[in-house]
């Protein structure tokens, strides 16, 4: 029988057209024993290996090697040589292979060399008893025949079908970066297809293919938790017990039999599931950064729910307190792994993974490979771009799709999108190519936060790809735990870093120190601005949507906090309304039984929680905390096999508890009914303490907010937009850039806020930093000897027209209009300097001339800002005209007919249904912004504006989706 040797998949990325679902279905349909991959990486051979064991195919796992610029073909004979294989893929994803690299790898594999390598066999021969010549034609087969080679015949397969051979051109041409106007594509033609027509071909190379395939046994072996061991501690247990007694002593004055018998009852589930090590680990990291002034998030997900990670200050939720179960963590009836995640801020993760990388070992702890896809709207890019396709046409089409669903799904289910494929030729040519290769990997990236360690290097275990100086896996993490790997978040999170800098601002330029652990969470001034929906820029609690539910909530405790952050989600918020009722006592709590009372009191008979689920299964069936969480799983999984099984077993139980059946079954239902979008309390807790920290700074340190909050958001002109118009709202002073004041980030001073160099449109980081960098000893004395210091390239004409338009240089004496003047004499004399002292340089006499209008310096303003730092169009024109409303205030009109002046931002024309045009128009004033709404009779009316017009409108105030907005009864030019 022939079996197929060299198949390579679409891990062979945008050279393959074979995926291995695909390749399963032939197999089985042709009814092959064996079946084999042989990519240029390993990337594919976990997922190879499960769904062949799976569908009763003998896996045949190879690895296509280079050496000396030859192709190797190596099988693995036994899990030994697949350890062998991971070995080389390993090097060869950093550096070219060397004989010598196979030399110290070549256990327990099957070597061919294609006939186009036969010059390497006089060294594989010595390395390797199992060595095959391969041959792919009749031309190469009379070159071998009769010589002293075992040989066999292997057959390239690229794709499955002959009908398929067309479409493989053009991933070469995504691959390659070509398009099909290149000559290569022209005369890119192949027989790549699998075979299994083998007539003619010699019958011991055929009968070699099947004796190859019969010594390959790739076997893995049951997984193990294979992490490093903590400082090499023999009794890891009893370390973990002294730590947590002791911390838990440090974190409470008087430890109670509540906690005491609680963190007893974690540190034995810990033990028995053999995790101890485990908390060790993630322990020391935690430390490292704590020691090293590096602030860390209060906890993350449920690991929030466990006493032992709170007494070792892996998290700073005390879970007794916060009413947080350990078995929604850690759960005894179900052995899976462990999952601490954890938060640092963004600038600082690479330094923990790199401490933990010295500490274990460079092998032992590696990043998580990610693929990015071919998925529907980025291969209608990438094929238009080798098709020549106009990019508009190309988005026209990505509008139309979802990212739910696959294109064939769109042709059939959206008829526009149909229709614009059907319109043209290169168009349907365009979706049958395109069909034929969605959701192939395109690249590689890294897991954004996932890390694996080991107490062996990892390479042991899986391969690895070597990547910027560091290792990655080359499974992603869908595959990790099957394999006894823990997969362990570091993320970096934006909101620590800017809550890092605002607490270093304030303890450097302040007599009072802030300590974040030390923030109290009952501060009234921080919950009144969460109940006034004052939440801009405060993490988890900035959208509009978020800042309206908080407005009428009023929270007004913690817990309310974390109840609004566990209900503001898809699936919860249909409770919002009955939640605001409840809690403000215009509508009676209500409980399915009396007996739930004490579960759900706190949040007003509404289940919110899956803590609350688990709570509630306990109570009523007497489950354990453990099988509680099973149940919950199952439900949130729609797991139907064991939801049946479930309820009867809840029922029967319920009924023992004197509930009746029709009770007990009715609470069956609410917990189902809610098992499918329950939040974790304990990640709810965690987050709103970030978020309730955050919003304590803002509320009492304004300005350091701010800057920091400005600084996070520099390169994003909305963004920025948006803050800077709450900022002045607050009475905040924002001050233009200034040569020697300003930063390459935001800067607080007794007048206001500070804008950077970089926020200057032209200028940019890259000049920012070498004019800060030029003034360090001292600062600059006028526009020349500022022209003489910034001898970089950075700096150009452009560059300073732009400082010159930022009033950068207004503590020099001269006006913008006199620098621009003078701008050649200027630079004339910087480069001079540059080639003499400046001793030997006159000064060139400036001529002094009248400064520009203020309605051009504001338009200056707002083409280098993005907005009106100053003055504001709108401003002159308010003065003219009475009981003008500013935007800020106008939800206080609700339903009012007022007059606004606004700034024109952008105007959206539609066609109605009665093919009548409308306008919706985004105006905004000095301090807010609003949308403008202009029907068809008032639009044909009033249509005779612009972009940047100030318009002076008549209006009543609406609201849409509970969004304010104005629709205009009459609108006129304000000047």
């Amino acid at each position: 029988m022939y079996i197929p040797l060299y198949i390579k998949t679409n891990y062979s990325l945008l050279s393959s057209l074979i995926d291995i679902d695909s390749l399963i279905k032939y197999a089985k349909d042709k009814q092959l024993p064996y079946i084999s991959i042989v990519d240029n990486n390993m990337y594919g051979v976990i997922e190879f290996y499960q769904k062949c064991l799976k569908n009763n195919l003998k896996p045949i796992i190879g690895l296509d090697i280079i050496i000396d610029n030859q192709t190797v073909l190596l099988y693995a004979k036994n899990y030994e040589g697949y350890q062998s294989l991971m070995k080389i893929s390993t090097i060869q994803s950093g550096r070219p292979l060397t004989l010598l690299d196979i030399e110290k790898h070549y256990l327990s594999l099957i070597v061919i060399l294609p006939c186009s390598s036969i010059n390497l066999y006089k060294n594989f021969i010595k390395i390797f008893p199992d060595l095959y010549i391969g041959y792919t034609n009749k031309e190469e087969e009379k070159k071998l025949i009769g010589k002293d080679y075992k040989l066999v015949f292997i057959n390239k397969a690229l794709y499955l079908n002959e009908n398929d051979q067309k479409y493989l051109k053009y991933l070469y041409l995504i691959r390659d970066g070509k398009t099909i106007a290149d000559e290569a594509f022209k005369n890119e033609y192949n027989n790549n297809a699998l075979l299994t027509d083998v007539t003619g071909i010699d019958k011991d190379s055929i009968f070699n293919t099947e004796e190859i395939a019969n010594q390959c046994h790739v076997i893995f072996p049951p997984s193990k938790l294979e992490l490093p061991i903590y400082n090499n501690l023999k009794d890891q247990y009893d370390y973990l017990v002294k730590l947590s007694i002791a911390g838990l002593k440090k974190r409470l004055t008087i430890v109670n039999d509540i906690y005491q018998n609680r963190l007893k009852y974690e540190l034995e589930i810990i033990n028995e599931m053999g995790f101890s090590n485990y908390f060790l680990i993630v322990y020391d990291f935690i430390k490292f950064a704590k020691q090293n002034n590096i602030l860390v998030g209060p906890g993350r997900g449920s690991a929030a729910g466990s006493l032992v990670s709170y007494s070792l200050g892996i998290t700073d939720v005390d879970p007794i307190k916060y009413d947080l179960l350990f078995e929604r963590f850690l759960n005894p009836n179900r052995v899976t792994m462990p999952d601490i995640d954890t938060d640092f801020p963004d600038v600082y993760r690479d330094q923990i993974i790199e401490y933990v990388t010295n500490k274990y070992g460079n092998k032992k702890v590696a990043g998580i490979i990610t693929f990015g896809t071919l998925g529907g709207k980025q291969v209608l890019r990438d094929v238009g771009r080798i098709l020549n396709i106009p990019i508009y046409k190309i988005d026209e089409l990505s509008k139309l799709i979802n990212f739910k669903e696959t294109l064939k799904q769109a042709y059939q289910n959206n008829i526009n999108f149909s229709n614009i494929i059907d319109s043209e030729d290169r168009l349907k040519l365009l979706y049958d190519i395109a069909i034929h290769i969605e959701k192939f990997p395109r690249h590689t990236s890294v897991h954004a936060a996932g890390i694996v360690m080991s107490k062996c290097p990892l390479d042991e275990t899986i391969p690895l790809v070597y990547n910027n100086n560091s290792y990655i896996t080359a499974y992603s993490m869908d595959y990790l735990e099957d394999l006894g790997l823990l997969k362990m978040d570091f993320l970096g999170l934006k909101n620590l870093t800017t809550i890092m800098n605002i607490i270093k601002d304030i303890n450097l330029q302040n007599d009072e120190k802030i300590d974040f652990n030390k923030i109290p969470l009952n501060d009234s001034k921080t919950l009144k601005l969460f109940a006034d929906g004052k939440t801009l820029g405060i993490f988890q609690f900035e959208s509009e949507g978020m800042r309206k539910f908080l407005k009428k909530l009023k929270p007004s405790c913690f817990e309310d906090l974390f109840a609004a952050n566990a209900l503001f989600r898809p699936g919860p918020s249909n409770n919002i309304d009955t939640y605001i009722k409840r809690r403000h006592g215009k509508e009676e709590a209500t409980y399915i039984d009396e007996r739930l009372k004490p579960i759900l009191k706190n949040t007003y008979g509404i289940i919110i929680y899956q803590e609350q689920i688990m709570q509630i299964a306990s109570l009523v069936a007497s489950y354990t905390l453990g099988e509680a969480d099973i149940l919950r799983r199952a439900m949130s999984k729609k797991n139907k096999e064991i939801i049946l099984k479930e309820k009867n077993k809840f029922i029967e139980s319920a009924l023992k508890n004197d509930y009746s059946f029709n009770k007990a079954e009715e609470i069956f239902s609410l917990i189902l009914k809610f098992a499918n979008y329950g939040f974790n309390r304990s990640h709810s807790v965690a987050y709103s303490i970030i978020a309730y920290k955050m919003g304590y700074l803002k509320a009492h340190y304004p300005k350091y907010f701010y800057s920091n909050l400005l600084t996070s958001v520099i390169g994003s002109e909305i963004k920025t937009k948006e803050y800077i118009y709450e900022l002045k709202a607050n009475q905040l002073e924002i001050l233009h850039p200034d040569i020697n004041l300003s930063m390459d980030y935001y800067t607080v001073s007794d007048e206001g806020i500070r804008l950077p160099l970089s926020a200057i449109r032209s200028v940019g980081i890259i000049a920012a930093k070498d004019i800060i960098n030029s003034r360090q000893k001292e600062p600059f004395e006028d526009i020349f000897d500022f022209i003489s210091r910034t001898k970089t390239r950075s700096i150009t004409k452009r560059v300073l027209e732009s400082l010159i338009n930022a009033s950068c240089f207004k503590s020099f004496s001269y006006n913008k209009a006199t620098l621009h003047s003078n701008i050649d004499n200027i630079i004339n004399y910087g480069e001079l300097t540059n080639e003499l002292d400046k001793e030997f340089v006159l000064k060139p006499e400036i001529d002094l001339v009248n400064e520009y209008s203020d309605n051009l310096q504001m338009q200056q303003e707002k083409e280098l800002f993005g907005f009106y730092l100053k003055d504001h169009p709108v401003t002159k024109c308010k003065n003219k005209y009475q009981n003008i409303i500013n935007l800020k205030d106008i939800a206080n009109y609700y339903n009012k007919i007022i007059d606004l002046i606004v700034l024109i931002d952008n105007i959206k024309v539609i066609t109605t249904k009665n093919n009548e045009e409308m306008a919706f128009i985004t105006g905004s004033d000095e301090e807010s912004n609003i949308e403008l709404l202009l029907f068809p009779k008032i639009y044909q009316k009033n249509n005779n504006f612009q972009k940047n017009d100030v318009i002076l409108i008549k209006g009543k105030v609406e609201k849409r989706f509970d969004k304010i907005q104005v629709i205009v009864n009459n609108i006129k030019k304000a000047y």
